[in-house]
């Protein structure tokens, strides 16, 4: 069995590859030419892009692209989708699941996006490695995406009130200026946690955050149990510090980092550094 998923789960090709994942690339347009996310278009260009005032828009793959990914082997496919009400992700993928036959590939659609679906396609292949079946990883990480909480920090709102992928960003208004809002995402929108005058008060807000939904979701006192990825925009340095400081403070938490790819820093900017984590049910309450 196979999952399938887009390069905006923070994937590195290479881990990839060697999980069995197959990555769909979205599209960055650059000068009105389209190139494909991770493959042809890494985050360093496009951040520097952004910062030189130029406008970018990204595109979702289309369902010929989830088809040819879908029928590149032989065999079950699990698909993870981003939240739908944010992207046309999981609308292509059904598209194209219908289109190869019926049975053969399930669409999940987690809820979630960046590190949080980065989580959830690490789970899926972990549990296909070890030979469980499409329902079951498809059962498995359902009942996991539930679970998944992601926070993140940014420099500026100016991209997500550009992008509207979360709607009532727009409305904080003023109360934004010369700070950077803590944003907790939840599809269809989000909701403010924070505002930090520093970037070392984001990333303390960040690690408050983190383990408060450790906590939440009844996560062992060391953090037996817990999956937490740390992401980041062109912020590797605040995101060393927010993994030391979750390190200290949950030892036994499996924790990694990543960067986002080109096409997530369209809709965040530079900058962004958070978070992506849910705890095991066997450890945590309901």
């Amino acid at each position: 069995m196979r999952i399938v998923v887009a390069t905006s789960a923070c994937l590195d090709p290479v881990q990839a590859s060697e999980l069995g994942v197959t990555l769909v690339p979205l599209r960055v347009s650059i000068d009105g030419k389209d190139m494909l996310d991770v493959e042809e278009v890494s985050p360093r260009e496009v951040v520097r892009l952004v910062r030189n005032g130029v406008d970018l828009k990204t595109s979702s793959p289309s369902p010929g692209d989830y088809t040819a990914a879908f029928d590149a082997q032989p065999g079950p496919v699990l698909c993870l989708s981003e939240a739908s009400g944010v992207t046309a992700i999981n609308s292509a993928a059904r598209v194209a699941a219908e289109m190869v036959g019926a049975g053969r590939v399930e669409v999940v659609d987690t809820g979630t996006a960046a590190g949080g679906l980065r989580l959830l396609a690490l789970e899926a292949a972990r549990l296909a490695g070890k030979g469980l079946g499409l329902a079951e990883v498809k059962e498995r990480v359902s009942e996991l995406a539930a679970r998944v909480q992601v926070v993140g920090m940014l420099e500026t709102v100016e991209f997500l009130v550009r992008s509207g992928r979360i709607p009532e960003i727009a409305h904080w208004g003023a109360s934004l200026l010369r700070v950077r809002p803590v944003v907790r995402f939840q599809p269809p929108g989000g909701s403010l946690v924070a505002l930090a005058r520093s970037q070392l008060k984001g990333v303390r807000e960040l690690h408050a955050a983190a383990i408060r939904d450790v906590r939440k979701q009844a996560g062992g006192p060391c953090g037996e149990g817990v999956h937490c990825s740390v992401f980041h925009a062109d912020a590797a340095e605040l995101a060393g510090e927010l993994l030391d400081e979750l390190g200290r403070d949950l030892p036994h938490a499996e924790l990694s980092v990543s960067e986002v790819t080109a096409a997530m820093i369209v809709h965040t900017g530079p900058g962004l550094v958070g978070y992506a984590l849910y705890v095991d049910p066997p450890h945590g309450g309901g």
